[in-house]
């Protein structure tokens, strides 16, 4: 798909402060973001008052591959239309890349109501709480939660959190493991890592589950999570997606969108089938 110009909220230069490293994801996940971002908040301005866009792992906003070419963030992508969001929350636990993302938005896009804190995800539910609005009788508030993640370092009883606040989830999650067989050291030495981002003991799925390399492993974990999201009230749905020359083990992200309302496979699918095809799509 060709997609249409844009004009990037914050540009994409060398400005002499941090700039995030990109990988191989990168790209196809910015288009995945950004038509993302014009389907959810073009649907739900419809029918919210106000929308809330919250970014769990923000960066710098912007990000730098290997060949030097400079490419958008995700809080600037949720920044290049004026006005899509009523406020914006982002968060960035590495006091380098926070302290940048904070320049940048302050010079660039000072127009916007934006809230930036300087924390890991697992700590920040408390605050957050008080900066998203809740919905009344005559006020609607829908807030879409990015959560972008290489690694499983989120606790699922954070997501757990974050779904009381009555959010909507928009997933994206590969794993940066270089290495064959990263799986089985994973599992010896990182199980109460995994054990928390699932919010369920692997062991309860060990003995169901056929793990013999790190795409198997990563597919059984994401398939897993996914339905516990569900098993939250969700209404969801998700996508696996290639990646051509990646420089990880395992050449796949996941996309998993996870709503409250009827709109949830519309919006995915949307999404997906218009910007790249998917390896597997399932509910």
């Amino acid at each position: 798909m060709i997609f249409e110009k844009f004009n990037p909220a914050i540009p994409l230069v060398e400005d002499g402060f941090s700039i995030e490293a990109a990988n191989s994801q990168t790209k196809k996940k910015n288009q995945l973001i950004r038509h993302f971002i014009k389907v959810y908040t073009g649907t739900m301005k419809r029918k919210f008052n106000y929308l809330v866009f919250v970014d769990l792992f923000s960066g710098s906003g912007i990000k730098k591959l290997k060949e030097n070419e400079i490419l958008s963030g995700s809080p600037a992508l949720s920044l290049e239309n004026k006005g899509a969001f009523s406020k914006y929350i982002f968060c960035e636990k590495d006091k380098q890349l926070y302290d940048a993302l904070k320049i940048r938005t302050n010079k660039y896009c000072k127009d916007e109501n934006v809230a930036l804190f300087n924390d890991e995800p697992n700590s920040l539910v408390e605050k957050l709480s008080y900066y998203i609005p809740e919905s009344s009788r005559n006020y609607n508030v829908s807030t879409l939660c990015l959560v972008d993640m290489l690694s499983m370092d989120i606790e699922f009883e954070t997501i757990k959190l974050l779904s009381e606040l009555g959010v909507n989830f928009l997933l994206l999650f590969g794993l940066s493991w270089t290495s064959k067989s990263q799986f089985e050291s994973s599992l010896d030495i990182e199980r109460e890592q995994i054990n928390s981002f699932l919010g369920v003991p692997w062991s309860v799925y060990e003995k169901r589950v056929n793990v013999t390399s790190n795409e198997s492993f990563f597919r059984n974990i994401v398939k897993i999570y996914h339905q516990n999201l569900r098993s939250l009230g969700y209404i969801s749905q998700g996508s696996f997606h290639k990646i051509e020359n990646s420089e990880f083990d395992i050449d796949i992200f996941f996309s998993g969108y996870y709503s409250h309302t009827t709109n949830t496979r519309k919006i995915h699918s949307e999404v997906v089938k218009s910007i790249t095809p998917q390896v597997s799509l399932f509910e």
